[in-house]
Formats: structure tokens, C-alpha cells, sequence
């Protein structure tokens, strides 16, 4: 799946961050939602949140996403469940999913694009997320 971007130039040659399709944020814990999107709508991104694996899935069965950041250990579906079953759908097989997790389990492979060991620093969601837009 192709990520389609709109960059819009400034009169003065600048110019702002490339808009892509939603993001979806999946955590289990409200606060750490609240936070994520906050931060990622400040930069310009489209925003969506779901707070298990299970409401990700139909969120991203509705409608497309460009990148999915979700947290491990949720009750349900983990992010490794959820990640799986994104990999293993033709449709939803090229979207890059970003793990978050103080708990890490022993091999992920491949399987993310990128991982984040909570606690983090809040501006390294940006720049992971931005990396992981350009891959």
C-alpha cells in the first residue's frame, strides 16, 4: 500500500509536514492515549486511538491507516497478536506498526518497524514516526 502525502509550499519556500493517512494509537491506558495524540496532532497528523487490539482491527478494517503504534501488553489481543494478524491480511500487510512497551518480549523479529522501551521521551514518537512514514 502506497502512502500518499500532500506537502503543501509556503510563500516564503518553506514548507509544512507532509499530511498522510491516520495514525492509530492502541493502548490500554487512557493517559498514555490522550498523550501520544496530542503530540502527534501538534505535528499535523491525522489521529485515530483504540484502547485494545480488538478495536484496532475494526477501525483498520473501516477505513485505511498508514502506520499503527501499539502498546504490548494489552488484555485481549496483545501488540504482538494485533501485529500479526495486520501481517498475515494482504490488505493491511505493508502497514509499518510501531511497538511500545516497557516489557519486551524475547524475539519480535521483524515483525515492527520500530520499537520504543517505555518510559521515552515524548519527542522520540515524532521522530520515530516520521522515520517509519519514510521507509
Amino acid at each position: 500500500m502506497a502512502l500518499e502525502y500532500e506537502h503543501e509550499q509556503l510563500a516564503d519556500g518553506g514548507s509544512v509536514e507532509p499530511q498522510v493517512g491516520p495514525i492509530i494509537i492502541v493502548d490500554d491506558e487512557p493517559v498514555i492515549l490522550e498523550l501520544i495524540r496530542d503530540i502527534l496532532h501538534e505535528e499535523g497528523f491525522s489521529v485515530l486511538t483504540a484502547n485494545t487490539g480488538a478495536a484496532a482491527l475494526q477501525l483498520i478494517k473501516q477505513r485505511a491507516v498508514a502506520l499503527v503504534l501499539t502498546d504490548l501488553m494489552m488484555p485481549n489481543l496483545t501488540g504482538l497478536e494485533l501485529a500479526h494478524r495486520l501481517h498475515s491480511d494482504p490488505a493491511t500487510a505493508t502497514i509499518p506498526i510501531i511497538l511500545m512497551s516497557a516489557a519486551m518480549p524475547p524475539d519480535v523479529g521483524d515483525i515492527f518497524a520500530d520499537v520504543i522501551h517505555k518510559p521515552f521521551p515524548l519527542e522520540v514518537i515524532v521522530q520515530v514516526v516520521r522515520r517509519a512514514l519514510s521507509a
